[in-house]
């Protein structure tokens, strides 16, 4: 059985900024984030954007993931699908994830977000690719001379 730690990087990447997800805690398989839903997380049809809440339950999931992983280790999302049961409207929400499963090489994380009043508005299961250690950069492709 892996030993459970906290994850070594403890700044959160300006994506999380950028959408305004906090996250609240995170450790040992489960993670939860906040997010008060404006004017710029919603669609024409004044809800949500499906997105924001996608990648609200990815952070979640994710990082609970990786707070149930060893150090040296590295995860990505493989696949993660979400499930919206009721419309997403402006105001505060908190996604929670939980890791599942760990096998060798993939960990399988369940979650939800709720609103303030504690209702579930989505659901998401999904699974990480776990390596044993930081893969390689790409690398950068060759740049293509101009007309072709």
């Amino acid at each position: 059985m892996p030993r459970m730690s906290e994850p070594p990087h403890t700044e959160e990447p300006p994506f999380h900024d950028l959408i305004g997800a906090r996250r609240r805690e995170s450790a040992h398989g489960r993670a939860v984030y906040d997010l008060t839903v404006g004017p710029q997380h919603l669609n024409r049809r004044g809800v949500a954007h499906g997105g924001v809440v996608s990648a609200l339950l990815d952070m979640a999931l994710g990082t609970a993931v990786v707070s149930a992983i060893l150090p040296e280790e590295w995860c990505g999302t493989m696949q993660l699908s979400v499930q919206f049961r009721e419309p997403v409207l402006p105001g505060a929400i908190v996604a929670e994830g939980r890791m599942a499963r760990r096998g060798r090489t993939a960990a399988f994380a369940e979650g939800e977000v709720r609103d303030a009043r504690g209702t579930i508005l989505a659901t998401a299961h999904g699974v990480w690719t776990i390596w044993p250690s930081r893969p390689p950069a790409p690398r950068p492709r060759p740049a293509q001379a101009s007309g072709q």
